[in-house]
């Protein structure tokens, strides 16, 4: 069913859009528009993909993304993904840079969090009461900047009728300690999966460790 969200997506934008209904966007606008940005976070639940498109009539956005291993599958995705007032970067040094130029310039960056990182950007923290290798940049990037958090979700709704978005503002900061911080991190999208776990890609291996990485602590 994701995998038929995301096409669908890509290849009806405009009707996707039409088909998603969110609470209380008036106010997440004024957030993108008080001149010092707004990370949004997500993870792989429901119909991420409408996200991006969501605030392409107000406010330039940009999102980064992991590159899929195949070739043709990375073509299909980066051309899928174009839409105006949205642009999509690798997560590399390149894509950092343009991610901290649109906060810079109190824009909109997303990012799905629940990626497993490289191991220079990656932190053991408990999701689900086991350690996940879990990306730090997402934090290091909000404590670098005055811009606000706010994680999001796609709600799959029953018999094709779209999307709910819904949303939550990270009101308290990171812990100093990154492995609290991103704990943290992972119990926001906790709480997201939870409410849909028939709707999370439980198939990608969150728990895995990256090559080159320190292995787990012991539970």
């Amino acid at each position: 069913m994701m995998f038929a969200d995301i096409l669908w997506i890509w290849a009806h934008p405009k009707g996707a859009l039409n088909k998603s209904t969110i609470e209380g966007m008036e106010k997440i606008i004024e957030l993108s528009k008080n001149g010092k940005g707004l990370i949004i976070l997500t993870a792989h639940l429901g119909g991420f993909e409408i996200l991006p498109r969501l605030f392409s009539k107000t406010v330039q956005s940009t999102y980064m993304y992991k590159p899929a291993r195949k070739t043709w599958v990375n073509a299909l995705m980066v051309k899928s993904r174009q839409h105006p007032g949205v642009e999509f970067v690798e997560a590399n040094l390149g894509g950092v840079r343009k991610i901290k130029r649109t906060l810079s310039n109190g824009g909109i960056v997303g990012i799905v969090a629940d990626q497993v990182p490289s191991v220079a950007d990656g932190i053991w923290a408990k999701f689900f009461n086991q350690y996940a290798y879990t990306s730090a940049f997402p934090i290091k990037l909000a404590r670098n900047t005055e811009a606000t958090t706010l994680f999001m979700s796609a709600e799959r709704l029953s018999f094709g009728r779209g999307w709910r978005i819904q949303h939550k503002v990270m009101a308290q900061k990171y812990p100093e300690c990154l492995i609290e911080a991103c704990t943290v991190m992972n119990t926001y999208f906790e709480q997201m999966i939870i409410a849909k776990p028939n709707q999370y890609m439980w198939s990608y291996n969150r728990y895995k460790t990256p090559t080159g990485a320190e292995l787990a602590p012991a539970i």
